[in-house]
């Protein structure tokens, strides 16, 4: 027992060591029945110990092994007391997995026997070369444990004569050292597909593709309750289950589409990082639960990145909720609201307003021309969109920062907004607050799905809200079917607003006189 210890360790160091993860090693135990031909001898108990190795694999699951044993055989007869007979052989043999759970093996084995000298009863040691085959039956009862009939034929050579042949029958039971202590499992990642985080978009992960992974099954036999799960530890608390599907034959593939339950964390994200995950495979092989780990890694976006391959995603920026502009908003409410006229329509008004206020505040369109609409939209490319603090903080943004705040401020007191996309340029329009049998009353307009919008042009913030209207709707009209526009009501339902967590800075409001000063003038 303490040389198969010492097997079983070399085993374990080689396995480990060597970086062989595709063979297998394995512990073997046959307990067995003997009978020999000679007349002299009794049939006797005996058995074998030892390690297999298989490094290849054949036909998808059949095995070509080598194996070291050492037996024991007593040898019982008339006049003498029972001598033991030990054997050290080394097999080939080549294992047929014939389905799932069977599996029938043949090996033929050469080696040395020796008998101890025994003083006692005046019997002088001998040794010799044995040599012989078997043939073996196996049922795998769970993937690193099979248990079976043996049957084989050897013989004992000794000069001049063999010492004895000897038949015998038995059971062998086979431990998988790789697949049980080391939890080796036969599923293969086999091709990734992974794709750039946008934390804007975090929320929409919960069911919505990031990447996806393709496994082949590579066990020796078909595989059950298969669930894919994805763990990013910075931006999650817990794992998420992407993908189950319930059986997977083996040698097939299977695909998941990542998603993943992302929490507010990503939103701290200012720069692209490279951000590492661990995606597990848990199925059923053989009636056991077997996990299979395989590191992955993503690159996260800043927050401030989208693309304009669906104009409707921007909608994610604009946010009733952004605290900076949830507080400039209600401010010129509040200093405008006893100062309406019953002759507007009110939601003008409130839209007149804001323009009077960003004015005054000193907001200014600015053409960035490493991240302009123009050259983005449409494509894959990275776009930098600011958060309607952001362009408070900084007094200014390009077409697609000035819509996102102006959007943001009429969302923030409860006027319903949307984009206007048009060919390179993207601006906004607001619920005029009429229902469309009295339009008049709010001058040009764009009456869609029961709705009075007013165009609104936010790239002239230092000219006048009537200029702002006036350009609006003569862009759309310009450019006719290739113009949308575009609710935030129904993008959200696509692309939920994010609120950053530092929104909420330190602004210089114009004074309330100045904005009701300015206010008067644009009506």
């Amino acid at each position: 027992m303490k040389r198969l210890r010492i097997l079983c360790v070399l085993a374990a160091l080689l396995y480990s060591g060597a970086g062989l993860s595709a063979s297998d090693f394995a512990v073997r135990f046959m307990p067995a029945y003997n009978t020999t031909d000679e007349e002299n001898y009794d049939n006797s108990t005996g058995g074998y110990a030892g390690i297999d190795f298989a490094p290849v694999t054949l036909r998808g699951r059949d095995s070509l092994y080598c194996a070291l044993l050492a037996g024991l055989l007593p040898i019982q007869a008339s006049g003498i007391n029972t001598l033991n007979t030990y054997t050290g052989t080394l097999a080939l043999g080549y294992n047929l997995r014939i389905t799932d759970r069977f599996s029938i093996s043949a090996e033929g084995f050469g080696g040395v026997w020796a008998i101890n000298e025994d003083k006692e009863q005046e019997l002088d040691g001998a040794s010799g070369i044995v040599y012989g085959g078997r043939g073996m039956a196996n049922f795998h009862i769970i993937p690193e444990l099979s248990a079976g009939l043996f049957a084989g034929y050897s013989v004992f050579a000794y000069k001049p004569v063999p010492f004895v042949s000897n038949l015998e029958i038995g059971l062998c039971l086979r431990y998988s050292l790789s697949k049980g202590l080391f939890s080796k499992s036969d599923i293969e990642l086999v091709e990734a597909d992974t794709k750039q985080l946008f934390p804007v978009f975090y929320s929409r992960y919960d069911d919505h593709s990031f990447g996806s992974l393709t496994f082949v099954n590579r066990e020796s036999n078909d595989i059950k309750n298969i669930d894919v799960y994805v763990y990013i530890e910075a931006f999650m608390s817990s794992p998420t289950k992407a993908f189950s599907i319930p059986h997977a034959k083996r040698g097939e593939t299977f695909t998941c589409e990542l998603t993943a339950f992302l929490n507010e964390n990503i939103l701290n994200n200012l720069s692209a990082i490279e951000t590492p995950a661990v995606i597990t495979v848990s199925y059923k092989s053989l009636g056991k639960t077997v996990e299979y780990t395989e590191p992955v890694s993503f690159v996260t976006l800043s927050r401030n990145s989208m693309t304009w391959e669906d104009d409707r995603q921007a909608a994610a920026f604009a946010s009733a909720n952004d605290v900076s502009a949830s507080m400039f908003a209600k401010r010129v409410k509040s200093i405008i609201k006893d100062n309406l006229s019953p002759s507007v329509p009110e939601n003008i008004q409130y839209a007149a307003a804001m323009f009077a206020a960003l004015k005054q505040y000193g907001i200014n369109y600015v053409v960035d021309p490493s991240s302009a609409f123009t050259d983005n939209t449409g494509t894959s490319s990275v776009d930098f969109l600011q958060f309607p603090y952001q362009t408070l903080r900084y007094h200014g943004g390009d077409c697609d920062d000035l819509t996102i705040l102006n959007c943001s401020l009429l969302e923030a007191i409860g006027i319903e907004t949307a984009f206007i996309t048009v060919p390179g340029h993207i601006y906004m329009a607001f619920d005029a607050g009429v229902k469309p049998a009295d339009a008049a009353k709010a001058g040009e307009c764009i009456i869609l799905d029961g709705k009075v919008w007013i165009p609104n042009e936010i790239t002239l913030p230092q000219d006048s809200f009537a200029l702002q209207r006036q350009t609006g709707i003569r862009q759309w009209k310009k450019y006719g079917k290739e113009a949308k526009l575009l609710p935030l009501k129904e993008s959200w339902k696509e692309f939920a607003p994010v609120a950053v967590p530092d929104s909420d800075v330190r602004l210089e409001l114009p004074s309330s006189s100045d904005i009701l000063r300015e206010f008067k003038k644009q009506l």
